[in-house]
């Protein structure tokens, strides 16, 4: 084939591609005028059927205005242009599911052409371009609200004071508010014996003790300070060493104690140091009976105590 003849075959397959496409779109214009509503949709989502079947639930099909209209979609927005005339396209912000894609679509077209029939009155509602489908609803998280008290028990080495120095053992468990606040505690203390010289002889004796007491905390990131008062009760022992028939005995007695601590956070324990005064209210003697015919020999046991502590608590709470 000559340039020659090219050239003609080249115009007539061009002119052909024209006149199709112009017989389109008139064929389009002319299903318009001719009483036809005509949906071009661009995308899937919205499709052209999803449209009409939303547009159907609106108004019926003899109702609908004979026009054609035009979807592009994009996420997340939607252009809907109406009319054969170049007009500015009605623009949506909407999410990603397609069915409320398609009944935004067919609300616009149903609005922006006419009135709402009675049946589908009411005002389109406006949603987010987040919002997730009905069916995928999160189930709402309840969060709550945290305890604003704390347990912690602890444990710690005494040293007590009046009467002779002793070791011994402590061991408590206490409710606080966190922070700064009031709580309680209780606790129970083991001395080492102590003795006492009366008789000719030796008497050891030792008092094991619980108390309960009112706690006022004042606390910082990095440091507790604590004041206590509540009431003791104690069981008194005493025995006898070095005698010609040796010994022993008990008796209760209560009374008041009152103490200071100073402690330092340690993640979620704390080390303390404890200083704590006890007044015994209830009188308590060694009395030792001579063998034979004589004078029997008495000394008080100390009515005040003095301890020292040093130890350590953990909040499991």
């Amino acid at each position: 084939m000559t340039p020659a003849t090219r050239l003609p075959n080249l115009l007539l397959l061009l002119s052909t591609i024209l006149f199709v496409a112009a017989t389109a779109k008139a064929d389009t214009d002319s299903q318009a005028a001719g009483g036809q509503l005509v949906i071009v949709s661009e995308s899937n989502c919205p499709s052209a059927e999803a449209v009409r079947e939303a547009l159907a639930g609106l108004r019926p099909g003899e109702e609908w205005p004979a026009l054609s209209v035009t979807i592009r979609a994009t996420l997340p927005m939607v252009e809907v242009e109406i009319g054969p005339q170049k007009t500015a396209p009605r623009q949506l912000i909407i999410g990603p599911d397609c069915a409320e894609r398609a009944t935004a679509v067919a609300l616009v077209i149903s609005t922006w052409t006419g009135d709402l029939p009675i049946e589908a009155a009411g005002t389109p509602v406006l949603r987010p371009a987040t919002s997730a489908s009905p069916l995928a609803k999160e189930p709402e998280t309840v969060i709550a609200k945290s305890d604003s008290r704390k347990s912690e028990i602890g444990v710690g080495l005494l040293a007590t004071t009046v009467g002779g120095i002793a070791p011994g053992g402590r061991l408590e468990f206490a409710q606080m508010k966190r922070g700064n606040g009031f709580g309680w505690q209780t606790d129970m203390t083991i001395p080492a014996a102590r003795h006492v010289n009366v008789g000719g002889g030796s008497t050891r004796w030792m008092r094991l003790s619980a108390g309960i007491a009112l706690d006022a905390r004042w606390a910082t990131g990095r440091f507790l300070l604590d004041g206590q008062l509540g009431g003791v009760a104690a069981l008194t022992y005493a025995w006898g060493q070095g005698y010609v028939a040796d010994q022993s005995d008990r008796s209760p007695t209560w009374g008041l104690d009152a103490a200071i601590r100073a402690g330092l956070p340690w993640g979620r324990s704390r080390l303390w140091l404890d200083l704590r005064a006890v007044r015994w209210l209830r009188e308590q003697t060694v009395q030792i009976d001579p063998a034979t015919t004589g004078i029997a020999s008495t000394v008080s046991l100390p009515s005040w105590d003095a301890q020292g502590s040093i130890g350590i608590s953990y909040i499991f709470q």
